[in-house]
């Protein structure tokens, strides 16, 4: 018996593999696209946010001046209300880093790992952050209210000591966020400078960011939410807000271009 198979229908297989693959590679830039658009809309709508928040957290007292601070802190009626904002803020910011790492991470040799490196930074940032923000919003609220509260004497006292404990582990957990988050940038920051995907005076900017946040969580760290800190993470956040702003363009105008690259 002998098969009847016309050259013509060999053909049309071999062609159907390279249509295949065709298709594949548009399926694949489709969800890049969205990925991207995604991370871009993230990390302004979480920048917005931040700068909302900011403005809504109680921060006249001192707050190195636990006393003073904790009387403040009592007053707000949404005070964890706010907190919640700014973990949903560091949320949306983190999920730009990790779409911006994931199309930073197909460049070659040094530039690629160092974007592999900032996205796992990236996620330490919003676990340490999503702890602090519980140690914040909600577990110092009760401590400061139990000391407001406290009759005069011994119990106020008490209640003062377990309010400040709970402070400085507020404080040790915000030297450890911004740490993390001096590591992201910086390594996020040189993935840019390094490699040819996008401007490289963006790389730079992210890298500058990172080494304030890494000396400002130092600071922190041995000084608590002070001046000195305060002159670091003052301009590491101006920078911050420029990297987000230009990364999150880069990512959008990308988008129009994107292959499986």
């Amino acid at each position: 018996m002998k098969l009847n198979v016309s050259q013509s229908s060999v053909g049309s297989g071999k062609a159907a593999i390279p249509r295949q693959r065709s298709a594949r590679a548009v399926v694949g830039a489709g969800k890049d696209r969205l990925i991207l658009r995604m991370g871009a809309v993230a990390g302004l709508a979480g920048l917005l946010l931040r700068f909302v928040t900011d403005m809504l957290h109680p921060s006249k007292a001192p707050p190195n001046d636990s006393a003073a601070a904790f009387r403040e802190y009592a007053g707000s009626s949404i005070w964890t209300y706010v907190h919640i904002a700014q973990y949903l803020c560091a949320l949306l910011i983190v999920m730009s880093l990790l779409a911006l790492a994931r199309r930073l991470a197909r460049q070659e040799n040094l530039a690629g790992a160092l974007a592999l490196v900032g996205g796992v930074m990236a996620v330490m940032v919003a676990v340490v952050f999503t702890v602090q923000m519980a140690v914040d919003g909600v577990a110092l609220r009760s401590a400061v209210h139990a000391w407001v509260s406290a009759p005069p004497g011994p119990a106020t006292v008490s209640a003062f000591g377990v309010a400040e404990a709970v402070r400085s582990l507020e404080k040790g957990l915000s030297a450890f966020f911004l740490l993390n988050d001096g590591f992201t940038l910086l390594a996020l920051g040189l993935a840019i400078a390094l490699g040819r995907r996008y401007a490289r005076w963006l790389g730079w900017t992210g890298a500058v960011a990172g080494v304030a946040f890494l000396v400002g969580g130092v600071v922190t760290a041995g000084t608590g939410f002070s001046p000195e800190a305060g002159l670091f993470l003052t301009p590491a956040s101006i920078l911050l807000a420029v990297f987000l702003v230009g990364v999150c363009v880069s990512m959008w105008r990308d988008d129009a271009s994107v292959a499986l690259q």
